[in-house]
């Protein structure tokens, strides 16, 4: 009988979620939220264009208000290096901070979470990285405390249990996964997001709705191998029914909300709808995962340094034509979900029609015409197969079983997509 339940697939599900608060007017509280944490020495965490920007001033007159002292690092880079990384490591083992707030995008976020960990608990950042580049060492518990601060709609960082590095050496990038990670408080305010070019906006944008679409998608929590114990059970642990009212209902709001925030970057509305629908969507993948276009997109932005937002946008409807058969049901309710009418269609027709929605709403917002938009080349495409092989943490949430020719076959199909 024992042996009978080693080889039955998972049964259990977990769901976390960083603390979160939303509104106009919330990154006011700062001072007294990380004073409520016990914090009176902070490190700022930013980049020079978000210190320009002027929104970090929000910040610092609230931390003053309060008497929190804050060192500020701006020299965070867009889909961060590890040498980077390092500087900063350098940088906060000088001042010695009690936590951390993080203003700016994914890259922004993530390189604080890493900055934390390492200052709470020492070793090399590789030490830490999934295998097989890393050895996958998990954090011995909690990191000092991080509020994030998103200025952008779509990463999902300030919620999720990743943080992904670039190795600019090796061409690679990796990623760190554990629900230590996690920022201790999310602070949403749409006055964070207007001064977020459109550029931006839309891969920022798109990179939620594939955060969306993908734990819709994804593999059933109860499809996946059981783990050995409760504490080896992966952050990405399949979708669930909970998880599903976060993911369709995100999809929704970005459909409604993304192409007005490009457009009109000073519309409160569509900001905050994007920060809501950008919020839900990760809520869904930190828990059920994504699709193979993000595991494909670390290889081309390490090889490329292409923006990671917009590499998942132009790999998306290649991704989805791939899982289409894994569950045709599924995505004719993604169809739905973005606006389409799929009335007297069969399910099969129904579920092309949320491929021809994602191609329409990218074309609407200015994301490049595929791969080789982005410059990638296909001679290339061999050898970026290979080394997606490598973000088995992210494959893992395939609908269907994917092979390197499978890889292949995704790339070509994405260099042009309309």
């Amino acid at each position: 009988m024992n042996r009978l339940l080693e080889l039955l697939n998972d049964s259990v599900w977990h769901f976390a979620v960083s603390r979160v608060k939303f509104g106009i007017g919330a990154a006011d509280e700062v001072g007294c939220d990380i004073k409520s944490l016990g914090v009176k020495k902070a490190l700022l965490v930013t980049d020079e264009a978000i210190m320009k920007s002027g929104v970090v001033d929000i910040v610092t007159s609230s931390l003053d208000k309060e008497k929190i002292e804050y060192h500020i690092w701006d020299r965070a880079e867009p889909e961060p290096s590890l040498k980077s990384i390092l500087e900063c490591i350098e940088y906060a083992k000088k001042i010695d901070p009690e936590g951390f707030i993080s203003v700016g995008g994914g890259s922004v976020m993530d390189a604080a979470k890493i900055v934390d960990l390492i200052i709470t608990y020492g070793g090399d950042v590789l030490d830490y990285v999934a295998p097989p580049t890393g050895k996958g060492k998990p954090p011995e518990g909690p990191l000092k405390p991080h509020i994030a601060i998103p200025t952008t709609s779509g990463t999902g960082s300030e919620t999720s249990p990743a943080a992904v590095v670039n190795l600019v050496e090796q061409k690679l990038k990796v990623g760190i996964s554990h629900h230590f990670l996690r920022p201790t408080l999310a602070i949403l305010d749409p006055r964070m997001t207007v001064t977020c070019p459109p550029r931006v906006t839309a891969s920022a944008g798109m990179d939620a709705l594939s955060h969306a679409i993908g734990s819709y998608t994804t593999r059933r929590f109860d499809q996946k191998p059981k783990p050995k114990t409760p504490l080896e059970r992966p952050a990405y642990a399949g979708r669930t029914p909970l998880t599903d009212i976060f993911s369709s209902e995100a999809i929704k709001i970005i459909a409604s909300y993304l192409r007005r925030a490009v457009y009109h970057p000073k519309d409160l509305e569509a900001r905050a709808g994007m920060q809501i629908g950008a919020f839900y969507a990760a809520i869904a993948f930190t828990n059920a995962g994504v699709l193979p276009d993000h595991a494909i997109s670390y290889p081309i932005g390490g090889r490329y340094r292409t923006p990671h937002g917009l590499t998942v946008a132009v790999l998306l409807p290649a991704v989805m034509e791939f899982c289409l058969p894994s569950d045709y049901k599924r995505f004719a309710d993604v169809a739905r979900f973005l606006g389409e009418d799929v009335k007297g269609l069969s399910i099969f027709e129904a579920a092309h029609k949320s491929i021809e929605a994602v191609k329409r709403l990218e074309k609407d917002i200015g994301v490049p015409n595929g791969l080789e938009a982005l410059g990638v080349k296909e001679e290339d495409i061999p050898a970026l197969a290979k080394e997606t092989l490598k973000e088995q943490r992210l494959l893992a949430g395939s609908p269907r079983p994917i092979t390197e020719e499978d890889i292949k076959e995704i790339l070509r199909s994405a260099m042009k997509n309309y």
